[in-house]
């Protein structure tokens, strides 16, 4: 049967001869120089060979000690730097990761985000955002917030509604009047380009929208575009012209009146899900997290709208 190296006389025997000194291993280790003594005797019982020469009270190693003391130095490093690594520091802080798209991680959670951090100092979030479904759903976010049901193994929970509603700056309307019909038939309108789903979803665009609220217009391709919502917003509200705005992105500039109403809301609402792992790493810092986002949506929208005659 293989005997077991003595790890304790290796490190005492490493400890003396790297310091030239039982009195300073002795330190080193915590322990008395006569232990540390009792320890290289031991290890020396074991090798069956002397490690040391002992000369005028002086520690001198042999040849064949001294080539083996580096390796052996690096070996004990290499199990402490293991072992130290499997250790959690006792101020490790905690972290979440947390997916949205652009314009609902800019518009809708990072205006909110200091009261979070406010309450929850030891938590650092990273925002993540995305443009295509695939690219969340990609990576390894603790919860991520969506407006589709997502065919993984997730947990799925509602978490909010939105409704498309029709805006535009204050002075952009105050040129057509006060009725919602002539603002709508005259108004410069701006254009959405989303990636359309079957019947292009729950999101109207211009053409359905006015369409199905009976306003005539023979120019309603006309105007700027884009693809995100975040710059249509920014062009609706320096004047360039009215957007089909969904709710819970326009809610603070409805708030702070740099958008008014200019019609009727779209009836269909379209739902937002929380989305995450049904074993997430860090159950108490998620819970934290989605609590505090549903208090975040139980208040109702302080729209403001120009007054339909």
């Amino acid at each position: 049967m293989r005997r077991r190296v003595p790890l304790n006389a290796v490190r005492a025997f490493e400890a003396a001869a790297r310091c030239k000194s039982l009195v300073r291993a002795a330190d080193e280790l915590c322990v008395t120089p006569t232990a540390v003594s009792h320890q290289i005797r031991l290890l020396e019982d074991f090798l069956q060979t002397k490690l040391f020469l002992r000369k005028n009270s002086r520690l001198e190693l042999t040849t064949e000690s001294r080539a083996c003391l580096g390796k052996l130095t690096n070996a004990l490093d290499l199990i402490d730097e293991s072992l130290i690594s499997l250790m959690a520091p006792a101020d490790e802080r905690q972290r979440l990761m947390v997916g949205a798209s652009a314009s609902v991680a800019s518009l809708w959670l990072l205006p909110r985000m200091s009261k979070y951090v406010e309450g929850a100092p030891e938590i650092d979030v990273t925002i993540t955002t995305f443009v295509k479904r695939q690219d969340i759903e990609n990576e390894e976010t603790d919860l991520w917030i969506c407006n589709w049901q997502t065919a993984l193994d997730r947990r799925i929970e509602p978490l909010m509604e939105e409704e498309i509603i029709p805006v535009c700056s204050p002075a952009l309307a105050a040129r057509y009047g006060s009725d919602w019909g002539a603002i709508l038939r005259e108004v410069p309108l701006i254009h959405q380009d989303r990636v359309r789903t079957e019947q292009n979803g729950p999101y109207p665009d211009w053409d359905r929208y006015l369409r199905e609220y009976g306003v005539n217009r023979s120019d309603i391709t006309k105007g700027p575009r884009f693809n995100q919502s975040s710059p249509s917003i920014e062009a609706a509200r320096i004047g360039l012209g009215a957007i089909l705005g969904r709710s819970i992105l326009i809610e603070d500039s409805l708030r702070n009146g740099s958008l008014v109403q200019i019609g009727e809301a779209y009836p269909i609402r379209s739902p937002y899900f929380l989305v995450s792992p049904w074993s997430p790493a860090s159950p108490k810092t998620v819970n934290s997290f989605k609590d505090w986002l549903f208090d975040q949506v139980r208040g109702p929208i302080a729209a403001r709208s120009v007054v339909p005659a």
